[in-house]
């Protein structure tokens, strides 16, 4: 096999209807025809080439992925669906500070909403949707706006709701210079918890526990506005998420007033 993967990638690529046919169920080469409506000429070079990685055994005229076949197949598609999302939310994506990494379980197979430029606040009606049916929030705050105040207040009005934010240093002093916004109520909540970073938060990571599920996401924004989202509620995506507040809330201060 070729030693840097380009060979196996590139069958990947061109054979990949055999792949997928192979995953179902293994077939003999009339079978493959049938199922892929394709000539036994077609058929017979694919087979050649996913022997040729060694993705492929026969067993008395039957093919079947190896072993190698199969992980070859799901890095595959875990690779596709990651660099989909990154295709879908690349401007999203080129907002983050330079040098912010996100890792392939959160990508993978993410939900990416950008905001309609007429309809800015389009973009934030999932996460708002999903905080009202929330029993616990947890989340980075890079940035803060009255009406982040205003949102989180009212749902604390629900009893079955927990919230956790760790903020930056200038989001905690800019809590104390909000007028006419109950700021103070909140930080009397016991159901609301804020901590200042010792550090720049690079994303507005979040975590939202529903009684359907947790979901972990990301918010975008420039000058006030959510330039769109990305979402993700597969088990690592949210383990992934959760590790990261953790970290981020173990390095921060408790805060019981804005300064």
């Amino acid at each position: 096999m070729d030693p840097d993967g380009h060979a196996l990638r590139d069958v990947l690529y061109k054979r990949a209807a055999v792949f997928r046919c192979l995953a179902d169920a293994p077939a003999s080469k009339p079978e493959l025809v049938e199922r892929l409506s394709s000539s036994r000429s077609t058929v017979d070079r694919a087979i050649d080439d996913l022997a040729d990685v060694d993705c492929v055994e026969s067993r008395n005229g039957t093919y079947s992925l190896t072993a190698a076949g199969r992980f070859a197949l799901a890095e595959h598609d875990r690779y596709a669906a990651t660099t989909e999302t990154i295709e879908a939310g690349s401007s999203l994506l080129n907002g983050l500070p330079e040098g912010t990494t996100l890792p392939s379980v959160f990508l993978e197979d993410a939900t990416v909403t950008v905001a309609d430029p007429h309809v800015p606040s389009g973009a934030s009606t999932a996460s708002s949707e999903l905080l009202e049916r929330a029993t616990a929030m947890r989340g980075l705050a890079p940035t803060v706006l009255k009406s982040d105040v205003f949102i989180i207040d009212r749902e604390l009005d629900r009893e079955a709701l927990d919230v956790t934010v760790v903020a930056e240093p200038a989001v905690v002093e800019a809590l104390g210079e909000l007028s006419d916004t109950p700021v103070a109520t909140l930080l009397a909540r016991d159901s609301f918890d804020l901590y200042r970073s010792p550090e720049s938060l690079p994303y507005a990571l979040w975590v939202m526990e529903t009684p359907e599920g947790d979901h972990a996401g990301i918010t975008f924004r420039a000058t006030g506005d959510v330039t769109g989202m990305m979402t993700n509620d597969s088990p690592e995506a949210v383990e992934w998420a959760n590790a990261e507040l953790a970290s981020y809330r173990e390095r921060a201060t408790p805060v019981d007033q804005p300064v």
